[in-house]
């Protein structure tokens, strides 16, 4: 085992955490087969690299990515709301800059967007409707309007905010109250890959199958060549020559050059 796997375990503990910002960056598939098979990455003479924009076809996954919008026919690098026309004007939801917290809705013009403006939650059921801001849900309970924060399973009081919100965060609705879905949760060795937790501010915890339990994983040692890159969040890549899973961080892809002579 490398000593960056080893300095991480004796940092973390008894349990491995992964992250958004490690995941392996597209210069790390060295081949044009393992490239196309990520969604954000194109091969090029150089070799893997990240999408444009422009390279993106299909409108959902145009969409998908932060920086990007679908415009008409073609998926180009998001402007401003103003700057879009849709077919269908509820298309002006799907667009605009997460990165930059910039967000789009339909205006009174015909099939143009416009700025997504922030409506306060009213102080009557009728009113007690959409979202107050990017994460804060207006939601009528007890005979009050209540302004939820999404992000966080604790915040989900009842069961139907636990199962609409709380799924993409890995809640679940157990002893009356919404929580994070511990590893010890899962009980089968196919969902056992991934304790979530807050999918905006906490980095999620690595599990493993042992025997007959899901618990947290202390290492990576449990995955292969088969689910090394998919399991491990892309924090981890298998390395063919050494038959390993390792850490993009200080993984570097087999050269493609040609042999000299």
């Amino acid at each position: 085992m490398s000593p960056f796997v080893l300095f991480c375990i004796f940092i973390l503990g008894h349990s491995l955490k992964v992250s958004y910002n490690t995941q392996c960056s597209c210069s790390k598939f060295g081949s044009d087969t393992s490239c196309l098979e990520q969604t954000n990455c194109i091969w090029r003479t150089e070799g893997c690299q990240s999408r444009e924009c422009t390279e993106y076809y299909d409108k959902e996954k145009c969409n998908r990515v932060a920086s990007c919008s679908w415009n008409v026919s073609k998926c180009e690098k998001f402007t401003k709301c103003a700057n879009y026309y849709m077919n269908d004007s509820y298309d002006c939801y799907k667009i605009g800059d997460q990165n930059l917290n910039l967000f789009c809705e339909p205006s009174d013009e015909p099939n143009m967007c416009q700025d997504y403006e922030v409506q306060l939650c009213g102080d009557v059921e009728e009113d007690c409707t959409g979202f107050q801001s990017q994460w804060s849900l207006c939601y009528w309970n007890n005979n009050s309007c209540n302004v939820v924060d999404i992000r966080y399973c604790d915040k989900l009081f009842d069961e139907d905010l636990c199962i609409i919100f709380g799924e993409g965060l890995g809640c679940q609705w157990k002893d009356n109250k919404c929580t994070v879905i511990s590893c010890s949760d899962y009980t089968s060795e196919s969902t056992c890959v991934l304790q979530r937790q807050n999918f905006i501010e906490d980095d999620p915890l690595l599990c493993k199958w042992s025997e007959i339990k899901c618990e947290e994983a202390p290492d990576i040692s449990h995955l292969d060549f088969s689910n090394c890159l998919v399991n491990s969040f892309y924090n981890y890549i298998w390395d063919s020559i050494n038959k390993q899973c390792v850490s993009c961080l200080i993984y570097v892809p087999p050269s493609t050059d040609p042999v000299q002579p």
